[in-house]
């Protein structure tokens, strides 16, 4: 059960919040800083403003804070801190009962006060609050109250502002598309398209999306303070590890009598720099944690301030800096900084006591070898390097080799016995390959691998369980032409399959009966449902949520994961979102939109998954499919033309491609897939086959041909990539689908 907090030791805590951290006294005039915290404008803020009038920076966080025109004037204010000015006031004024006038009569004494209006009233005036309509259900309490809720105090709720653009009315409406507060005048012209609602209907939402923001902040500042414990523990530990070497190292140096007195300094000497090299380096790592948690607790305090006293406007108005800061704070935040950076490794190894003879020189030689100070094992990550074609990327198949060279701090090649291990991971699948580790002389390893699946990889490094400098590697394997000799897995039994693509939980989602049906199978090849009977689908995509989208011959319809019908796109109407003879569409992970080829505007359509219209771009004819890379850019076939045209996510032209080996071209190019390690595959359905490109469109191989067997089609169309990374080939004419 949490600890009852006193009046006392509550008003300390409140006299505490109102303290500027610089100069040590009560906020004047309180700014507040763009990272959240707060100082006075005169003199502490406008001493730390550069001798150019343009910036200051954060004494606290270090954070640069661009000023405007008005310079620290224009910074805003924090409600937040004015909000306990005001619990501060009342509480001192529920102190001086005997002194409080009434504040609505204004003659007779204050014995109790409106928690709703903020104003202390007589009994009389109480009485007639009561009365009245618009104050009938306020809070009363009395003067005792207020002192005993001084722990739990908030402020008075404010009348509703103006709106400064149209006088006398209220900004009772909030516009999410500006993130500001406007009146029912505002909506006519200023706001006219945007997506508005009154605040009172939509500041619930707002709050739990704010606190929800929060979460992740939380998590980090309890990372960061688990990281500051770690640093104080592996500090104490090497303190404690100082004063047991620097003992051993007395009594060793001890027995070997006067002769080893000058050693024994040097190794403390020694010792001493290597602890405070570290301590230095711990200290400096801990100053950039409490920066962390600085700003990650700033933005806590600030954000559950403003939602604990905040009215519904202010909390409405803090909502987008406060995200943008979460956001700001989240791209800096890297888990791996915070933990400790030295390691607590310094030991005493002992050597050469056998040297030591009767002659005076080999004597000292042997003082010299006896003790030294070295981190464990000798053997320095940070100097060890890996190299190797092995990190360059790979192919299925093929033994790649990297190299591994231990060294020790001395940046001499480490002798010692290393435990190295080496797996490689597929991202995708998280299918693991234990790698051959072959060591060498002179701490020289080889690692081999070969890769038996293709696409992006992993490959983990570790030495006595810590990962070596720049491990993981990332590893791009191609395909090789053997690969795609014989299907992997044939599935069976569908009528004229013209496209097909892979959800989150592996299934497959098929345009079946030339356009007329779509159907969800089984990762193992059975049907679980045929949904819509559709005038002719010819392309189809899922979103993060596994919502379905199929384009017909006029629109783009939107299904759920289990294939309900959610809405159509108004494509018959005019404007930018009118869709003339739709061929292809792909979702973009990146940006949470779906982008159509227009076929008739020679045009790609980009859309929201609400299927609104968000921006277009052209440059492409005879359009069938397009996909994106890794990269986030995007690659369209162009049927008639016989190549692929690759542009980035905003519509910008990069490049096209077209020719093959011996001076071959694409064949009436239809569909295009690209597996994680940026392959590219393109269906021809003229000759019946699939070729492969690398991103950059260099010609690698071309698998298939017409016929019946397995590894033949016959009218290929639709190329999809599944949850394994295997590609899918619709096989119409054989009513199938074969997965390489």
């Amino acid at each position: 059960m949490a600890e009852r907090v006193t009046t006392k030791e509550a008003l300390k805590k409140l006299d505490a919040q109102l303290e500027c951290s610089l100069c040590l006294d009560t906020f004047k005039q309180p700014k507040l800083l763009p990272c959240f915290h707060v100082f006075c404008k005169s003199p502490c803020l406008e001493k730390l403003v550069t001798k150019d009038g343009r910036s200051l920076t954060c004494p606290t966080c270090r954070h640069i804070v661009p000023l405007s025109e008005r310079g620290v004037a224009g910074l805003q204010s924090n409600f937040h801190i004015d909000h306990l000015f005001e619990i501060q006031d009342a509480f001192n004024k529920a102190e001086d009962d005997n002194d409080t006038n009434c504040g609505s009569c204004e003659n007779g004494k204050a014995t109790g006060y409106c928690n709703d209006c903020g104003d202390f009233l007589c009994d009389e005036c109480q009485a007639a609050h009561k009365r009245v309509k618009l104050s009938r259900n306020h809070k009363l309490i009395s003067l005792d109250e207020l002192k005993a809720q001084v722990t739990s105090l908030v402020p008075p709720k404010k009348a509703v502002p103006h709106c400064p653009k149209h006088s006398g009315n209220d900004l009772k409406i909030y516009c999410d598309t500006c993130s500001t507060l406007i009146c029912t005048d505002c909506t006519i012209r200023l706001h006219k398209d945007h997506n508005y609602d009154l605040v009172a209907d939509v500041l619930t939402k707002h709050k739990e999306e704010l606190v929800s923001s929060l979460k992740p902040v939380k998590e980090k500042l309890d990372s960061v303070q688990q990281a500051l414990k770690d640093l104080d523990t592996r500090v104490k530990v090497i303190h404690d590890q100082r004063a047991t070497i620097e003992a051993n190292i007395h009594k060793e140096i001890d027995e070997q009598h006067q002769l080893l007195d000058q050693r024994r300094a040097e190794l403390v000497g020694e010792l001493e720099m290597l602890t405070q090299q570290k301590l230095k380096d711990l200290a400096a790592q801990r100053d950039q944690v409490e920066i962390t948690q600085v700003k990650l607790t700033s933005c806590l305090e600030y954000a559950e301030g403003g939602l604990k006293t905040g009215t519904h406007g202010e909390v409405l108005q803090i909502k987008s800096p406060v995200l943008k800061r979460v956001k700001q704070i989240s791209t800096e935040f890297e888990s791996n900084a915070i933990q400790p950076e030295r390691k607590a490794d310094l030991e005493l190894i002992t050597k050469g006591k056998e040297l030591i003879t009767k002659g005076k020189e080999p004597l000292q030689q042997a003082c010299r070898d006896f003790l030294e100070i070295e981190q464990c094992g000798s053997f320095s990550l940070e100097n060890s390097h890996t190299t190797g074609d092995g990190l360059k990327g790979a192919t299925t198949g093929e033994t790649k080799t990297v190299s591994f060279q231990a060294m020790t701090k001395k940046n001499k090649k480490s002798k010692n016995k290393l435990n190295l291990k080496a797996e490689l991971v597929h991202i995708v699948s998280k299918d693991r390959l234990k790698c051959e580790v072959i060591e060498q002389q002179h701490g020289q390893h080889k690692i081999n691998y070969c890769p038996v699946k293709r696409g992006k990889h992993e490959l983990h490094i570790t030495v006595n369980g810590d990962a070596v400098r720049g491990s993981p590697f990332p590893i791009a394997v191609a395909p090789s032409p053997q690969s795609f000799v014989k299907p992997s897995r044939v599935v069976r039994g569908l009528n004229s399959p013209r496209g097909s693509v892979s959800n989150n939980k592996g299934q497959l989602v098929v345009i079946e009966g030339n356009g007329t049906t779509v159907s969800i199978w089984t990762p193992e090849g059975e049907k679980i449902r045929i949904f819509d009977q559709m005038s002719k689908a010819l392309a189809l995509t899922v979103d993060k949520d596994d919502n379905i989208y199929v384009v017909d011959s006029q629109n783009v319809n939107k299904f759920s994961s289990d294939g309900d019908f959610v809405k159509a796109g108004d494509s018959k109407g005019n404007g930018n979102f009118k869709l003339i003879d739709p061929r292809g569409i792909c979702y973009n992970r990146r940006d949470n939109n779906l982008y159509v080829i227009d076929h008739g505007n020679y045009k790609i359509k980009v859309l929201s998954t609400e299927l609104k219209f968000v921006r277009c771009f052209g440059g492409i004819h005879s359009s069938f499919h397009a996909t994106f890379d890794s990269a986030n850019n995007l690659y369209v076939t162009e049927h008639d033309i016989h190549r692929v045209q690759v542009f980035t996510a905003e519509g910008v032209f990069l490049r096209t491609f077209s020719q093959k080996a011996d001076g071959q071209k694409l064949n009436s190019p239809k569909a295009i897939a690209i597996d994680s390690s940026d392959t590219v595959y393109v269906s021809e359905n003229g000759p019946h086959h699939v070729s492969v490109f690398t991103s950059q469109g260099a010609y690698i191989t071309t698998f298939g041909g017409p016929g019946t067997k397995e590894g033949q089609f016959n009218g290929i169309y639709g190329l999809s990539i599944d949850r394994n990374d295997s590609v899918v080939v619709s096989d119409p004419g054989n009513g199938r689908l074969q997965i390489f």
